[in-house]
């Protein structure tokens, strides 16, 4: 606001695209900044993302052993008709 102030802009909005595009350094540093006010977002959405890893694990792990005990059924079946 101090610099809307003393360079004369009606807006802050003229001012922001004005020193946005000249630095953008400080729109970086000040997008870094909003982001350590709120480490909890990102470490929930991690956590997030850690539980659906850990349920798709958990669920091709099952898959598998379903399909190996089916596959282990197959054979015996396999074997006993043979005899």
């Amino acid at each position: 606001m101090v610099v809307v102030l003393r360079a004369a802009h009606n807006d802050t909005r003229i001012t922001r695209d004005i020193y946005q595009s000249v630095l953008p350094h400080v729109g970086k540093s000040a997008a870094e900044a909003t982001a350590k006010l709120v480490p909890l977002q990102r470490k929930a959405e991690a956590e997030k993302a850690a539980r659906k890893a850990e349920k798709a694990a958990t669920k091709a792990k099952t898959k598998d052993q379903a399909r190996r005990k089916k596959k282990g059924k197959v054979k015996k079946s396999k074997k006993e008709g043979s005899l």
